[in-house]
């Protein structure tokens, strides 16, 4: 068993946190994919801003809740690229199936993290930084999630080829794609495809 680092768990509890609000204000339409996208356009100036000065507020959550290898590069990046991977989702596949995507990206990734590292002894195939058992416990716990939204052969394969996804390194121009982006259209994908041809 190996100890959870202190800011990895803190990073989790938030992604979690601002998943579940996210999911909220979207279900009772509080928030609009247009809300998101101008959300995110502010997020990634004040990003690229915080690069060259300290900015009160932003600082803080940097200083909390950042690995110091993202604070040199892109600050903030996983919560830009969970965000752009939700926007994506809304945009690409119907309301519940997009639905059902973010909140296997809220659960499926976090669980994963914590479970692998408090529990996992089998080294995933596809990425030895990685354990099965933390596999297995993200899509356990996303697809009974997203049985919310679909319905559960929908839920349980989404979370399945997530999981798989979340797995594999997936790079562009040599630089890997975060797994915040890839989860959510990954589960979408597969629940899309599986409504289109399959139900």
């Amino acid at each position: 068993m190996e100890k959870i680092n202190q800011l990895e768990l803190k990073r989790k509890i938030m992604h979690i946190l601002l998943g579940i609000i996210t999911l909220f204000l979207l279900i009772y339409k509080i928030i609009t994919p247009l809300i998101i996208f101008i959300t995110l356009t502010i997020g990634i100036f004040v990003s690229l801003l915080s690069l060259k000065i300290r900015i009160p507020l932003i600082s803080w959550f940097l200083d909390n809740f950042e690995r110091k290898k993202d604070k040199n590069t892109l600050p903030g990046r996983g919560i830009i690229f969970a965000v752009t991977g939700s926007l994506l989702a809304l945009q690409l596949f119907d309301l519940n199936i997009a639905l059902a995507s973010i909140i296997i990206l809220v659960f499926a990734d976090p669980i994963s993290h914590l479970v692998g590292k408090a529990f996992g002894k089998t080294k995933s195939p596809l990425n030895k930084t990685k354990n099965i058992e933390g596999h297995i416990a993200g899509a356990i716990i996303s697809s009974l999630m997203a049985m919310f939204f679909v319905s559960p052969i929908l839920a349980i394969s989404g979370a399945i080829i997530a999981m798989l996804f979340e797995s594999i390194v997936i790079e562009v121009q040599k630089i890997p794609l975060d797994d915040n982006l890839i989860i959510p259209l990954a589960a979408g994908t597969a629940m899309f495809l599986i409504t289109k041809f399959l139900i």
